[in-house]
């Protein structure tokens, strides 16, 4: 049998690529992060530039959290102005905007617990995110009740955004309809799925039993995008509407030089305004053109960032990316 602590971090790795893995650490698991030691763990940054897919350029590359600890989760506002993020710098995960004209960042919340992927809300009203107050000890998810929250700008907490119980991950289709990465309540059984919800109705649509941790929407603005980790050997970007009768497959996900189990495999994706999207591996950045037949391919190397891409995001007009980075540990 192998150790608790051991056991816990297979969990934690396995559900939210904690950097055991080595991949990036969203956090949402502080519950049994003393598992890991505090020097242990590598810091996260997150990063924003200027993207030119008609040239295959990505610039201006700056390092907006030059702090030790773990930020990541960027998102931006709908008006392209600002990035949201979470950061643990306080002690516990809280969220923090950073305005692009300025260069000034500013604490949303000063809570005591913890606080996941912040999303802008479509209305513009505020934004989204993961809250955690009483950690399950099995998967570090909220527990109690509804962890999908809604804030205003203000960094008060309104009301739950859905009734849906233990909510790791999501995305906005719409005002109202939302992709969702359910956490398993069953200890060691890993059986996470996604679906999209509809407000109004109530109604969920099954999306599939093994989700990746990454969630987007058509550039129509239709159909949820995630990505189906059902087969091992192919991943698949896919799409799918409330009232499809199946997910439309639209390319296979990067594998990468170590194959299937590469730990920088891509799962986090960010969909572009032209419908393509951009996934990274490494300090490489892919893109998929959007169309059938087509797969990712090469567009920018991004050496710079010291470390490997993990969630990103682009901005509503698709010129800006904002993405966070599992920092390289330094050399003795």
């Amino acid at each position: 049998m192998q150790p608790a602590t051991t056991t816990r971090r297979t969990l934690l790795s396995s559900l939210l690529g904690l950097a055991i893995a080595p991949a990036l650490a969203p956090a949402l698991a502080l519950a049994l992060a003393p598992a890991l030691a505090a020097d242990a763990r590598p810091d996260v940054a997150v990063f924003i530039a200027r993207l030119d897919t008609v040239g295959a350029r990505v610039t201006e590359v700056l390092n907006i959290t030059p702090v030790k600890g773990a930020n990541s989760q960027p998102s931006f506002t709908r008006d392209g102005q600002a990035v949201l993020f979470a950061s643990n710098r306080s002690g516990s995960n809280n969220v923090y905007r950073h305005e692009l004209t300025s260069g000034v960042t500013t604490a949303l919340t000063s809570v005591p617990h913890n606080l996941y992927s912040p999303t802008p809300l479509p209305d513009g009203s505020g934004f989204s995110a993961i809250r955690v107050v009483d950690a399950d000890p099995n998967y570090g998810i909220e527990r109690t009740e509804p962890s999908l929250w809604r804030f205003g700008w203000d960094g008060k907490a309104i009301a739950p955004v859905v009734p849906v119980m233990r909510v790791g991950y999501h995305a906005w289709v719409d005002r109202e309809r939302l992709a969702l990465f359910i956490v398993d309540d069953v200890a060691d059984r890993n059986a996470h799925r996604a679906v999209l919800f509809n407000r109004t109705t109530g109604k969920s649509t099954p999306l599939t039993d093994k989700p990746g941790r990454s969630f987007g929407r058509t550039a129509d603005g239709k159909r949820a995008l995630f990505v189906d980790q059902a087969d091992a050997e192919h991943w698949r970007l896919c799409a799918q509407g409330e009232g499809d009768a199946a997910p439309q497959v639209l390319v296979e996900t990067p594998i990468g030089p170590g194959g299937v189990n590469d730990p920088n495999r891509s799962q986090y994706f960010a969909a572009l305004p032209d419908g393509s999207v951009l996934m990274a591996h490494g300090a490489l950045l892919l893109r998929w053109n959007g169309k059938a037949g087509s797969r990712f391919e090469p567009l920018a190397e991004l050496p710079g960032v010291n470390g490997n891409i993990r969630n990103i995001t682009a901005s509503p007009d698709g010129t800006r990316l904002a993405f966070s980075v599992t920092l390289a540990a330094p050399k003795p």
